[in-house]
């Protein structure tokens, strides 16, 4: 008797300890084109194989308290909102290089810049803890807006998207998918990251506490983001398949166009070397090399 309770005993300690151990890594990751590879991959079963969980969220700024709050272990973002991360860490991180928007971040109106000129308040709709602020804060500069100019409202693009035509003065900052619907309502673009002084990242941020617990998934991720990006490149259709469950793209031809408004910078990591210094200002994540298949 004894002896079978010890068994017991043996037989739950060991399968609290496994359960423990094959916990999966939680990647946050919202609805942005260059992240689509994570999505892809998901459809297809590769993370559930890799012991990873991807958790869809409905803005850049829901990813940063997904991630605040411990409910995700590496979460996607621009390097707007990998600085945030890293400051809160009191050692380096780490990312993996996803994407270069090239025109996928939009500032959307219904005023020409001429006419916003003249308003005295404009009404903005933005994530206002993301990329979308500083992307607002350079299209005031350039064209001279003034802040005293701006009633900020902080909405997820989830909600943006369902924008009706305003009346009033109105600027929205997205990015793809989310600029479509609104673009078919009316909305105009009066700027967007395809301006050659703009260089807007997207990467996987892991801190280190990640890095040490899950260093095999973060591999396996790693070779999976290559691989699915591999089937793009290869089959873009078939891609194209994989993903539009979640995307929604009306068709083919969107989503072709949706993957000109950036340039992948998985494998190459020139230009953010060049700039690094400039893109984040005070911790430098560690650079993870891409996979290769030898």
């Amino acid at each position: 008797m004894i002896r079978t309770t010890l068994a017991l005993l043996m037989l739950l300690f060991f399968v609290g300890c496994e359960s423990k151990l094959t916990r999966p890594m939680v990647v946050s990751a919202n609805l942005w084109i260059g992240y689509s590879p994570l999505y892809y991959a998901e459809k297809k079963g590769w993370l559930r194989e890799s012991n990873i969980k991807l958790v869809r969220s409905v803005s850049l700024g829901e990813s940063l308290q997904l991630f605040k709050d411990g409910y995700a272990d590496m979460v996607c973002g621009t390097q707007y909102e990998i600085q945030q991360m890293q400051n809160t860490q009191s050692e380096l991180g780490s990312i993996i290089l996803l994407d270069r928007s090239y025109g996928g971040d939009f500032v959307l109106s219904n005023r020409s810049v001429d006419e916003l000129k003249l308003e005295q308040k404009i009404d903005v709709y933005l994530e206002v803890e993301s990329v979308n602020s500083f992307l607002l804060e350079y299209f005031m500069n350039k064209h001279a807006l003034k802040s005293s100019q701006m009633n900020m409202i902080d909405s997820s693009q989830a909600l943006n998207a369902r924008l009706s035509m305003k009346k009033d003065a109105t600027i929205i900052v997205t990015y793809d998918p989310y600029n479509i619907k609104l673009m078919k309502r009316g909305y105009k673009e009066v700027g967007s990251t395809k301006d050659s002084e703009l260089l807007v990242i997207d990467a996987l941020y892991a801190p280190s506490k990640t890095e040490k617990i899950f260093y095999k998934e973060i591999g396996r991720l790693n070779r999976l983001i290559y691989k699915s990006l591999e089937v793009l490149k290869s089959n873009p259709k078939k891609y194209f398949e994989a993903i539009n469950s979640y995307y929604g793209y009306d068709n083919y031809t969107a989503f072709e166009e949706a993957t000109k408004l950036i340039e992948w910078i998985y494998s190459d990591h020139t230009v953010v070397l060049n700039k690094r210094n400039e893109m984040f200002q005070s911790k430098l994540p560690n650079l993870i090399e891409p996979f290769k298949d030898k």
